[in-house]
């Protein structure tokens, strides 16, 4: 069955992208190409302009799944819910639905084909998130099983989490955006496993966005993945501890990096620069940090990456001993570190690499919709691609539309859409978990 159909418009149903009509765009009352359809108005306006039109089967949502196509019931799977119908065959580029099939199924099946790359060598955003979800489960089992080994004293092997780093790799090569959606979406709610994974994803992101040679940015990630290892030996009730530290605490604390040193040296994969990750990823560049205390230039420079990058990882993550704050805030914190704890070039590179509207955040538009960004425009960072969850009276999108601020599209009073501000994550009562921010 093709994803692509034309219908007679008596046949529309709510939840049917339209992607197509039979006379120009321009003719009709809708000022985007593109609709997805909302309500009966909308079906009687179509139905007034146009006799058929084409309909987008793969980013339509809910029940329109199953609607009738030339006379005909469209196939459904037995048990699987309607708006994921056919998703492990159709790689549907519905990026709400595919958000709700990753962030509530335990397991993934991965396609049996990596995703196609574009002509800057991309893959698109959506096939991407549904190919390597696996990977990242994958990777938070076996960092499961490493833990579980040392707690009970037996001897571990490290070879099959650098592999998966290094597969990775790749994926962060072929889409990063979707790698850090991945970090979010296929969350363990266990601080651990989601900030090591965090850290190693954030820090082959922004290894790659600095141009580094392939095999370091492998070992960037490797080293972020692992350079909390050491942790294991620290009691859970000081890791968990919501007050002030005592100092005895505080150098019990610190003594995870030479613990995970130890417990690194001799693995195979892990090089002598990837150990020099981890023992200088607490160090800080005005000498405040740890073990060493060491300064400047003496911090190896992807040392320095790996501290920033845990910092920034920390930050947006609900911890024991505090809640998580939005990107911005996060970033706005760097920069008042900027200068003394980081040095200034590294802060500006990274805020370069990650924008100023980072992925997850949300964003008000002129319109007075609400978005979240979903993925990038390398070439303009202010326009982002975003998911409209909010409508212009700030009631919830039944169904959420992309909306790509790179293609110049107009508001209703035909001005372009422009970003007016960030937002945090719970503005205007949104619940994150309900929109998968958090």
């Amino acid at each position: 069955m093709p994803h692509i159909v034309t219908l007679p418009v008596i046949d529309l149903l709510p939840g049917m992208f339209v992607s197509d009509i039979d006379r120009p765009w321009i003719e009709t009352p809708f000022l985007m190409q593109g609709l997805l359809i909302e309500n009966e108005t909308q079906i009687a306006t179509l139905q007034h302009f146009c006799k058929t039109v084409t309909v987008d089967r793969s980013r339509s949502t809910g029940d329109a799944y199953a609607a009738r196509s030339n006379g005909k019931d469209l196939p459904r799977t037995p048990g699987m819910p309607a708006t994921f119908r056919q998703a492990s065959d159709a790689q549907p580029d519905d990026f709400a639905s595919i958000c709700r099939q990753l962030h509530g199924e335990t397991y993934t099946r991965r396609y049996r084909y990596a995703p196609e790359l574009s002509n800057d060598q991309q893959s698109r955003l959506e096939p991407e998130l549904l190919y390597s979800a696996p990977l990242i489960d994958d990777v938070k089992n076996t960092l499961k099983n490493i833990r579980d080994a040392l707690v009970e004293s037996r001897n571990i092997s490290l070879k099959e989490i650098a592999g998966q780093v290094s597969e990775l790799a790749r994926a962060v090569e072929r889409n990063a955006d979707a790698m850090l959606w991945l970090a979010r979406l296929r969350s363990a709610d266990q601080y651990s496993y989601d900030h090591a994974l965090d850290v190693s994803v954030h820090l082959m992101v922004f290894a790659r966005f600095l141009g580094l040679p392939a095999k370091d940015v492998e070992r960037a990630g490797l080293a972020g993945m692992m350079q909390d290892i050491g942790k294991i030996d620290i009691p859970p009730e000081i890791l968990a501890k919501p007050g002030d530290l005592t100092e005895e605490e505080y150098e019990l604390v610190k003594s995870h990096v030479a613990s995970s040193l130890e417990m690194l040296l001799g693995q195979d994969g892990f090089a002598t620069t990837v150990l020099e990750i981890v023992a200088s990823h607490h160090e800080r560049s005005d000498g405040s940090g740890y073990p060493r205390r060491l300064k400047g230039e003496r911090i190896g420079f992807l040392g320095e990456l790996a501290g920033l990058v845990d910092s920034y990882c920390a930050m947006t993550r609900v911890r024991p001993y505090g809640p998580a704050i939005s990107s911005q805030k996060a970033l706005e914190t760097l920069i008042h570190m900027r200068g003394g704890k980081f040095r200034e070039s590294i802060v500006d590179q990274f805020i370069q690499c990650i924008g100023l509207y980072p992925i997850g955040s949300l964003v008000e538009l002129n319109s007075g919709e609400v978005g979240v960004v979903i993925q990038q425009n390398q070439v303009r960072r202010l326009k982002p691609r975003l998911l409209i969850i909010l409508a212009t009276d700030k009631s919830v999108e039944r169904y959420p539309v992309t909306l790509d601020l790179m293609m110049d599209p107009l508001t209703l009073e035909g001005t372009p859409y422009r970003i007016l501000k960030a937002l945090p994550t719970d503005a205007y009562g949104i619940d994150p978990s309900e929109f998968y921010l958090g």
